[in-house]
């Protein structure tokens, strides 16, 4: 932002929230605190926490919830905890600037922050993520440029290859403008995750004069950028003299400034979607430059225009009004011409204006829409800020990545200076000093499945969550799948692939983490996994690895175990060595403060002692309470690689049992029946059974009981959990034991009266049953087309998602079953009614008398005269009645 403009430092109004004006389909909820204020930015946790990290001008990092579907509040002002607090130098437009965090936070939980430290020096800063608070701060890049004023930047991110990026402006002075490579102002600039230069950095020159870190030039002041999800192309937002520029930069990309604002010749690049800064551009048509023809309107001015594709140009005064009104620019044949979508007949005229928007004057934050809350054609769309007007502006794009409509979205965020899309699916915007969150959510009735992201990425050897919800309380149970269906199967779920939603539980967000597998290629592997739930459309979520062949981390152990007032060991390697030194950091992320890391915090490996263990010391302080301590132990090392170490406490006061898990009730004839009897107390435990039929037995030392009933009944059972200190504690309870049920089929795709073709047609379900269930057999009228045996389900046609190929199918309606079996052989079918072929199903005309060809569904010839009902009520549901062949029954 220039130093013309109200600068952050000297605003300190103190403004109640106030509603802003957003699109019909949404709704606003403003969540007020006084600490949000001078904010700068937000990011969500991708740990699929829920959590919102708010970063302040002043140096402070705060940390707000969200819990069953709503961010936390208290006396209806917005909860927050302090993640860490920077000492930051904050004139001007200096501070606390960005937020990031590491691909592979999931398990490093490392977050990083852009700071202003002083009048002559910004810093990256690393912290480990412990718990909620900040610990093991580590300056990871010093002396960025800075001349403590207005254009410091403060965007920070990782790229689709793992590195770290960051933009700084000229410092509002010209510093590293035009073709200065020696400075990192005004640039984007690129390191290693243990913030070195990128060797393959394009101005690279080892000692030579260029800045080794410099990726991209020619920026005013790129105060946030973002990466696109599924291409990984960096948008940079450029806050401009005249124009505010929003480009799409690549390795060594040229954006013009100080020489070029939205006029830049061939050599640079031109922004893909810009606006005049605190006004309109208005350009004159010439006597005959408005030509319609096919459609397409052709509008030629006098002089250079310096329009975009999908800037919205307002025409008027044109001799044919025909020509007149709002267009989005369709494309920009010269600099004197541009088109626009026109659906009346041709005509040629001309004279009169075009004028652009109004949408501000300093651009500020944007975020790609990549959830499933807004309506679909919301997904891929960018959305931005401007501070001066408090606009939030709406970018669609087309099928070819190009903008096709830049417009007014929502207004009223005042100083609107940053947003992100919420694992709710919800956009959250924030103003700098409006003391207040904004949430704007689509109100658009209808269940779905809210999932966080759509587009995923998985460092190699690491993990990413993204997270599922429904998007309205559901009156009965929801299962939800997660799966695998195509790609590289180095990427797999590694937890989640099951989630079960009710009427309690539908808005909290449940985890779904995937893994990334180590291999020896430096390619990156690709997968798709759909988030399905019968009779809810499914979702496709797309993973992408980012590919690590660096050293890993060797521990002698993943787990320890240790006494109250005593200390352990573990060691430290490196898999290979390292091109440079490799400073590693032990820190608690999770679990008691009682457990500590006292010795071996950091670690430092060099290309000569890589393989040597070292020795990481933790140690167990004694407390005053009778139960035993966990904690969760994060190694992460400065290339990338990380893991984590478990360590569990005994105490070691005496403690009489007391058994705390509740006894399994019901059980089947001839399936095992298992219950693991939790019981605490110190010294250790010992187990033992009465009941009143013989066959159950414990384990003395674990408390599992198992059993196989052999007869329908009621069971009585006594667990007895003694160490020797009175009392014992004694859990009595009654097993009721019930013969084998029959299996229930629930068959998932299709859904009756789907119309389905093509050779890769999901047909699939699942198989409930009380013991357990060995197959599921698929029909298509009547004829068995495949076997799927395994001992769970989902079930799948073809022993695949999407393996049913009805190419060879006729036309028309076909009835489709799957049976399943449970282990006694038992079994239970659902089916339903499909219709093959892309033509829409018609209402069929009953048969006459010895007639058997009966009915039509998209034209071809049905069933016979016992089939026409079910054939009827198929073709009413697929087709309103004014398409039928026949007038509705009355």
């Amino acid at each position: 932002m220039t130093s013309s403009r109200v600068s952050l430092a000297l605003i300190c109004l103190l403004t109640s929230p106030v509603l802003a004006a957003v699109p019909t389909g949404f709704q606003e909820t403003v969540y007020p605190s006084p600490a949000l204020s001078p904010t700068t930015g937000l990011a969500w946790a991708p740990d699929g926490s829920g959590r919102l990290f708010i970063t302040q001008k002043n140096g402070k990092v705060l940390v707000a919830t969200m819990r069953d579907g709503a961010l936390v509040t208290q006396n209806a002002t917005l909860s927050t905890t302090e993640f860490a607090t920077e000492t930051v130098y904050t004139s001007s437009e200096c501070g606390l600037l960005g937020i990031a965090f590491d691909p592979n936070y999931t398990v490093n939980r490392y977050v990083y922050l852009f700071v202003t430290a002083t009048n002559t020096r910004q810093q990256i800063i690393r912290y480990t993520d412990a718990n909620g608070v900040g610990t093991a701060r580590t300056v990871l890049v010093n002396n960025l440029p800075t001349s403590g004023q207005n254009h410091n930047g403060g965007a920070i991110g990782f790229g689709p290859d793992g590195k770290l990026y960051w933009a700084i402006g000229d410092l509002g002075n010209g510093t590293g403008v035009n073709a200065d490579l020696t400075s990192m102002a005004a640039k984007v600039s690129r390191a290693n995750l243990d913030g070195t230069p990128a060797n393959d950095n394009p101005f690279n020159d080892g000692v030579g004069p260029n800045n080794e870190y410099i990726w991209a030039r020619g920026f005013r002041n790129p105060y946030t950028f973002a990466f696109q999800p599924g291409t990984g192309k960096l948008w940079v937002n450029s806050v401009g003299t005249g124009y505010e520029q929003i480009f799409v930069t690549d390795k060594r990309d040229h954006a013009g400034y100080s020489d070029y604002e939205n006029n830049q010749p061939a050599g640079f690049i031109t922004p893909v979607i810009k606006y005049r800064t605190n006004g309109t551009d208005s350009r004159t048509i010439t006597a005959n430059g408005a030509v319609r023809s096919g459609g397409l309107a052709t509008f030629t001015t006098t002089g250079d225009h310096g329009f975009r594709k999908g800037e919205k140009i307002t025409v008027a005064g044109v001799t044919d009004a025909s020509f007149n009104g709002a267009h989005y620019v369709a494309s920009v044949p010269s600099t004197t011409t541009w088109t626009a979508t026109q659906a009346s007949a041709d005509a040629t005229s001309g004279g009169g204006t075009a004028v652009t928007q109004n949408l501000g004057g300093s651009l500020t934050g944007g975020v790609f829409y990549d959830s499933t809350l807004f309506p679909s054609d919301y997904r891929g769309n960018f959305l931005f800020g401007d501070y001066n007007s408090g606009k939030l502006v709406r970018a669609r794009l087309a099928a070819d990545g190009s903008v096709a409509s830049v417009e007014e979205w929502a207004t009223g965020i005042s100083q609107a200076v940053d947003m992100a899309v919420g694992p709710d699916g919800a956009l959250y915007a924030v103003g700098v000093t409006s003391k207040a969150l904004t949430r704007i959510m689509s109100t658009a009735p209808g269940q779905k499945l809210i999932v966080s992201e759509l587009n995923v990425s998985v460092v190699e050897g690491g993990q990413s969550v993204f997270t599922v919800r429904l998007a309205e309380a559901p009156t009965t149970e929801v299962s939800v799948s997660v799966e695998w269906v195509s790609g590289d199967a180095d990427l797999t779920v590694e937890s989640g692939s099951r989630l079960t939603f009710t009427p309690a539980n539908w808005n909290q967000l449940q985890r779904v983490t995937l893994a990334a597998a180590l291999d020896a290629d430096a390619t990156a592997d690709r997968a798709a996994f759909t988030v399905s739930a019968q009779g809810l459309s499914p979702e496709t979520v797309q993973a992408v690895s980012i590919d690590n062949n660096d050293a890993r981390l060797v521990l002698s152990t993943t787990a320890l175990t240790l006494n109250e007032e005593e200390t352990t060991s573990f060691t430290v390697a490196l898999s290979k060595r390292p091109s440079q030194s490799t400073t590693v950091t032990v820190a608690r992320t999770a679990g008691d403060e009682d457990i500590t890391v006292s010795s071996g915090t950091t670690l430092t490996f060099t290309p000569a002692n890589w393989s040597t263990p070292q020795s990481v010391t933790v140690a167990a302080a004694k407390d005053m309470d009778a139960l035993d301590d966990s904690a969760t132990l994060t190694l992460a090392a400065s290339g990338g690689d990380a893991c984590t170490l478990s360590v569990s406490v005994r105490d070691n006061d005496a403690v009489a049992p007391t058994i705390s898990s509740t006894p399994i009730t019901s059980a089947v004839v001839g399936a095992p029946y298992r219950y693991e009897v939790v019981a605490d107390g110190v010294p250790a435990l010992s187990f033992s059974l009465t009941s009143s039929v013989p066959g159950p037995s414990i384990d003395a030392s674990s408390g599992v009981l198992v059993w196989t009933p052999e007869a329908v009944g009621t069971v009585d059972m006594t667990v007895l959990a003694s160490n020797g200190r009175l009392p014992d504690a004694t859990q009595s309870f009654q097993v009721l034991v019930k013969a084998d049920a029959p299996p229930r089929a629930a068959l998932v795709r299709p859904t009756e009266g789907e119309q389905v073709s093509g050779a890769t047609v999901a047909f699939s379900g699942d198989c409930v049953d009380d013991v357990g269930c060995t197959k599921a057999e698929f029909y298509v009228d009547g004829v068995l087309g495949s076997t799927d045996a395994r001992s769970s389900g989902p079930y799948h046609y073809g022993g695949e998602p999407n393996r049913w190929d009805t190419t060879a199918l006729s036309p028309g309606v076909h009835q489709v079953r799957m049976v399943v079996y449970d282990t006694s052989g038992q079994s239970a079918a659902a089916e339903v009614s499909v219709c093959v072929g892309n033509s829409p199903c018609v209402e069929p005309t009953p048969p006459g008398p010895g007639d058997s060809s009966g009915c039509s569904c998209g034209g071809a010839p049905g069933g016979a005269l016992a089939g026409w009902g079910l054939l009827l009520a198929l073709c009413r549901r697929r087709a309103p009645y004014g398409h039928a062949t026949r007038s509705p029954p009355r």
